[in-house]
């Protein structure tokens, strides 16, 4: 048997039309969340769905970030682990990782936020690179324990699977603006494999039109970060946003780029905004 799980969403599944149970209203919600953002999810009976379960089935319980599917095919392991063990098992380990994602969304604002209004969102390496610092002052993501995976669960957001990423992003958003072409404050796309020293990193506004933004905006697009600086044009966060890139300082094929800037002002106030998200995320990789 194979069960896929969402431990975001802290016990509560949401069904598809092939769930067996009655579903029941809840307020359960995504670690992070807010009530604007999502209404009240939906709980099933997860005891008596899988003891309904049947061989050769498939069904979608997810809810959270990504759905979440249990096939049963006939050899059946969770029985075999005992429903109660498995729900049981799976109960604590969720109020275990809850308690981890508190302390590093709590680390996260320090560290890339300026007030309570501001809210910080990390991708691919940027939450690798946390992970690691929170990890080395000895606050680690708990494991998922034997008995789920003898069930054959598996964890969706293994951390493992932001370990190999190369690209990382950090976006700084207004939590009291709710159009999302404005509430994008500030946001960085950066290699992780590329370390500029602090003496010779430069700062080029990619549209102001010139000769080396022209340039540097072509071998942008041919790099490792083309695909954020290309996806960022149908990205309505983004929408309008300043775009700027990290180099060594120099030009031409000797022109490294660390990292994308995107800012809502082009003021210098704005721009160093945006510079101290990377500065602050290179200082956390580099330890």
């Amino acid at each position: 048997m194979r069960v896929t799980s969402d431990p975001t969403m802290g016990g509560a599944f949401r069904p598809s039309a092939t769930g067996q149970a009655v579903p029941v209203k809840s307020d359960a919600m995504t670690a992070g969340s807010d009530s604007s953002s999502r209404g009240a999810g939906v709980v099933v009976d997860l005891r008596s769905a899988i003891q309904n379960l049947k061989p050769g089935m498939s069904y979608s319980i997810g809810g959270g970030y990504e759905p979440a599917d249990i096939t049963v095919p006939g050899d059946d392991k969770l029985r075999r682990v005992g429903v109660s063990n498995f729900l049981n098992a799976f109960s604590e380990w969720t109020d275990k990782l809850f308690g981890y994602w508190e302390q590093m969304s709590g680390f996260t604002a320090r560290t890339f936020t300026g007030t309570s209004d501001e809210t910080a969102l990390l991708g691919g390496a940027a939450t690798d690179i946390v992970r690691a610092s929170l990890a080395a002052k000895g606050v680690v993501r708990p494991e998922m324990p034997k008995i789920l995976k003898d069930a054959g669960a598996e964890d969706p957001h293994d951390p493992s699977s932001f370990a190999a990423a190369r690209i990382g992003e950090i976006t700084v958003k207004d939590r009291m603006e709710s159009r999302a072409d404005l509430n994008s404050l500030a946001s960085v796309s950066f290699d992780r494999t590329v370390d500029i020293p602090d003496g010779q990193m430069s700062i080029v506004d990619l549209d102001s039109g010139d000769a080396t933004a022209s340039g540097l905006l072509a071998s942008v697009l041919s790099g490792a970060l083309g695909a954020d600086l290309s996806a960022a044009a149908d990205q309505p966060a983004k929408a309008g946003m300043h775009r700027y890139a990290v180099t060594n300082g120099k030009t031409g094929s000797d022109a490294v780029v660390g990292a994308l800037l995107f800012t809502r002002g082009n003021d210098s106030a704005a721009v160093n905004r945006a510079a101290g998200l990377y500065a602050s995320i290179k200082s956390l990789q580099r330890g």
